[in-house]
């Protein structure tokens, strides 16, 4: 629980950080619509952020089995690679186009879909108190 909330939390900093730097410092080196990239990419890193903070404290409840630790563990990694591969693509692609990297984007999407489905599947594996 200790590490995800770490974790969960370094990543909601860096996703305010980024935003902030992509809003006032970066813009000018961005490519035509880089800055829309860089507003989705943080959006979306700072919500899956809270959804990491979500997982670390359930992760911390009496209602758990060990099927619920296994989902929540998931669903942490799934929204991790899915933060690293849909926000961070969008921010290299904001500032860095034509790279090779375009597909990276749906593909973190889906990371993200499979988050989602995990932490449902938590739910209804969770305990009754």
């Amino acid at each position: 629980m200790r590490s995800y909330l770490i974790i969960a939390a370094l990543s909601g900093f860096t996703a305010v950080l980024l935003g902030a730097m992509g809003s006032h410092f970066l813009s000018s080196y961005m490519v035509e619509k880089g800055p829309e990239f860089f507003r989705t990419a943080s959006l979306y890193h700072l919500i899956h952020s809270l959804a990491l903070v979500g997982c670390a404290l359930l992760s911390a409840t009496s209602l758990q089995t060990p099927k619920t630790n296994r989902l929540l563990r998931l669903s942490f990694i799934a929204f991790s690679i899915g933060i690293l591969l849909f926000s961070g693509t969008l921010y290299a692609v904001a500032l860095f186009p034509g790279g090779p990297l375009h597909f990276l984007i749906p593909v973190g999407g889906l990371f993200f879909l499979t988050g989602w489905l995990l932490l449902a599947g938590v739910g209804f594996s969770l305990k009754k108190p």
